[in-house]
């Protein structure tokens, strides 16, 4: 099952919409409602939202790792390159890649390139996550006790991908960079979380 990428959908209740543009800011009130047909209660909904909110939250720190992932690792290579053939930057380089690498396979498969693809290479944890976001938000319902189980398995193994990936960046990078440093050859510099 593919992930799903729209986000959630508001629970019945009374909101604001606010439009800028041109300078000028307008503000008009919305209200939500459910389809009079569905027995759903409101509260049943405003579970359905809370959950798909933590997942959506959950499926972009995943995401912003692995972009973190891919900069560090171009960031390393163009280093190596700079090197022009120094055997311990290139071997520095290699081993940061292998450890990044690591990490970016446990949260993403790599090598999806289709539709087809899952078939033959196995889901990985965000995309696992994010059908989990079809499964809860696929009806009028609260979120199952499974769902809360799977969300929070799921978390708990995103959040040991992260960790891992917090180690490298605060280990490995720096000592990549003491190499780099010696050899007097521009660094890798990692942008802070969050701060894209």
């Amino acid at each position: 099952m593919g992930g799903v990428t729209r986000g959630p959908v508001l629970p019945p209740g009374s909101y604001q919409v606010r439009l800028t543009a041109g300078g000028r800011t307008l503000t008009q009130p919305l209200e939500v409602r459910k389809d009079p047909r569905v027995a759903t209660s409101d509260e049943d909904y405003r579970k359905q939202y809370d959950l798909l909110v933590k997942i959506r939250d959950k499926v972009t720190q995943a995401h912003d790792a692995i972009t973190r992932i891919r900069e560090t690792r171009e960031q390393a290579k163009g280093v190596a390159e700079r090197a022009k053939g120094n055997k311990a930057i290139a071997d520095a380089a290699e081993a940061l890649d292998r450890r990044l690498t690591a990490v970016e396979e446990e949260l993403y498969q790599t090598k999806n390139q289709s539709s087809q693809d899952p078939l033959n290479f196995p889901i990985r944890l965000n995309n696992k996550l994010a059908a989990l976001a079809g499964v809860v938000g696929g009806g009028d319902a609260p979120p199952t006790d499974q769902s809360y189980a799977v969300y929070e398995d799921l978390t708990a193994k995103i959040d040991a991908q992260l960790a891992r990936l917090r180690q490298v960046v605060d280990t490995d990078v720096p000592a990549f960079n003491a190499l780099v440093r010696e050899q007097n050859v521009p660094a890798v510099v990692i942008k802070p979380a969050g701060k894209e």
